[in-house]
């Protein structure tokens, strides 16, 4: 009956009237079905299937217990927002739209390097309608923590306080971070201060900070105090804190407290991890307590499976103690358990031999590596290189470093620090920049940090010609220079005389936003910037001008 009433309207509203089609149904006679006719009587079919497909999911919601539908949700997140404490950080469920858009362009300005674009991006977007949240901050705080911008870290801070938007736990460690790096640890606890007056519960990240500080500060009682008071805070401690915070008190050469902790961990039944009994295995045996050093080894298979990081802590232990022969022996009880010796056993190896004066043994342990499958890497190399420098071994020098690039092993840090160092040393600084330069044509990259080594040494053999030469190359591989870079430049060409690019690389890294050291931007500004040096100029097309990336002045946060 309800569906014959629905289609009288329907009908009706396409020339129908209802009187005249009652009249025709009372006589048994009905119109011809019209196209609007044939399409009314399905929706009203269609309408009806409808309304009762959704009563039966109503009812199978019900009779399941299902989830309400999405609107309710947002219902009552507005009524959330309506009444949240407005002393409490922002939740997560703000970053959505436009304000999640805006977030994603401010870290994509930070992955680019552009800091200060950043930085500028979300002070000006806070008094506009689309905000930044607090997690933009912390993203822009963080960035600038890691590049070493603590000035601009603890501005932006007060900054955020002042604009009204609340701090989160993660905002107070990278500005406590910050403190605590400059060793400034009456702001630093006064961070944490604020952390407990805003009545949350630091965490091991806030603790580590503080920690750190104090191991540069050598106050290991201190350490030992905050460690105490973050597992009664923040409920326990994490295997990386521990193994943190012992390696801490091992490269102090504190063992009473690190033995504290390990014998604390041990009654706790905390989660152990191998870096934890090395760093304990290193420090027993640098403070000749070998005994001690071995029982902790044995006591690994309690808590985790030996690997070869292990072993290697027992072997460089001897080696360093002079005690090679129990080295060797030790890598054959290696063997014997089926767990092959690395690179780094050999180098370790082969550095104890030569701390014996016997470099014919470690040349025979490198050469028997290939036959024993094991293949050579950098640390190994390193190892003989730096034995053959000190032995004035300069050809020998010269015929690893081929074999290392025939053999496509790729150099490190370390392996450039001592060619160019050896060389130097040994008055040989053409087949060092030689060596160095086969080196980048091999696909090579050292790190800006090489270069500025060489740079240095270029400077002070007044080969300022090369020095630019090397530059432009530099620049064009894509390694971008630093502070350190443009210091060193600036200084060899004002030495020069040539007071027209040291001039311009001044006024390049004002531009950038950086400053050079005090005595060299004094003494440049004495200067007239048009005198014309002596040796080739370099023009000002010539003149690269790359971003400079700003080198940071302290150590990254725990």
């Amino acid at each position: 009956m309800g569906i014959y009433k629905r289609l009288i309207t329907l009908v009706g509203s396409h020339g129908v009237a209802p009187e005249n089609l009652r009249l025709l149904s009372s006589h048994g006679v009905m119109p011809e079905p019209s196209t609007v006719f044939r399409r009314g009587m399905r929706q009203v079919v269609m309408s009806q299937a409808a309304l009762d497909a959704a009563a039966e999911r109503r009812r199978r919601k019900r009779k399941l217990r299902m989830d309400p539908p999405l609107s309710a949700l947002e219902r009552n997140r507005a009524y959330a927002r309506a009444n949240r404490d407005p002393n409490m950080p922002e939740p997560i469920n703000v970053l959505v739209g436009d304000r999640l858009s805006l977030h994603n362009y401010v870290q994509s300005l930070c992955r680019g390097g552009r800091l200060d674009d950043a930085l500028n991006h979300v002070r000006k977007t806070q008094f506009q309608r689309i905000r930044p949240t607090i997690f933009t901050y912390n993203s822009v705080l963080g960035n600038l923590h890691r590049a070493g911008e603590h000035d601009k870290v603890v501005a932006l801070f007060d900054f955020i306080r002042q604009v009204g938007v609340i701090p989160n736990l993660v905002t107070y460690n990278i500005v406590l971070g910050t403190h605590a790096d400059r060793l400034d640890m009456d702001k630093a606890f006064s961070m944490l201060e604020m952390i407990y007056g805003a009545k949350m519960t630091p965490s091991t990240v806030t603790f580590n900070h503080l920690m750190k500080a104090h191991f540069r500060l050598e106050k290991y009682e201190e350490v030992m105090r905050l460690f105490k008071e973050m597992l009664e805070k923040c409920y326990g401690a994490d295997p990386p804190t521990y193994a943190a915070t012992i390696e801490g008190f091992v490269n102090g050469g504190a063992m009473d407290q690190a033995t504290e902790l390990y014998m604390q961990m041990r009654e706790r039944g905390s989660l152990f991890s191998e870096p934890v009994f090395c760093n304990l295995i290193k420090g027993y045996f640098a403070a000749g307590r070998v005994q001690e050093a071995l029982d902790v080894f044995e006591f690994i298979p309690e808590k985790l499976e030996r690997t070869v990081m292990s072993y290697n802590a027992v072997i460089d232990g001897y080696c360093k103690s002079g005690r090679v022969a129990e080295a060797l022996e030790f890598m054959g009880r290696m063997r014997e358990n089926n767990i092959s010796p690395d690179a780094a056993s050999y180098a370790v190896l082969m550095s104890g031999y030569i701390g014996q004066g016997n470099l014919a043994e470690a040349e025979k342990l490198f050469r028997s590596m290939g036959e024993k499958g094991c293949a050579s890497a950098a640390v190994v190399y390193n190892t003989l290189v730096d034995a053959y420098f000190k032995q004035g071994m300069i050809a020998e020098v010269g015929n690893l470093i081929e074999e290392m690039v025939e053999k496509r092993c790729e150099p490190d840090a370390l392996t450039y620090n001592l060619l160019i160092d050896g060389f130097v040393h040994a008055g040989k600084f053409e087949d060092s920049l030689r060596l160095f330069r086969k080196m980048i044509e091999a696909s090579f990259k050292p790190d800006i940090a090489i270069y500025n080594k060489v740079f240095g040494h270029l400077c002070n053999e007044r080969k300022i010609d090369e020095v630019n030469k090397l530059f432009q190359d530099m620049v064009e591989g894509g390694q971008n220079p630093d502070i350190t870079t443009y210091d060193i430049l600036t200084d060899g060409f004002d030495r020069e005389g040539r007071i027209k690019e040291a001039n311009l690389l001044f006024e390049n890294i004002l531009e950038k936003g950086g400053t050079l050291s005090e005595e060299l931007a004094t003494r440049l500004r004495l200067r007239e910037p048009n005198v014309s040096g002596g040796g080739k100029s370099m023009t000002e097309t010539q003149m690269p001008n790359p971003g400079f990336v700003e080198k940071p002045k302290v150590e990254a946060a725990m």
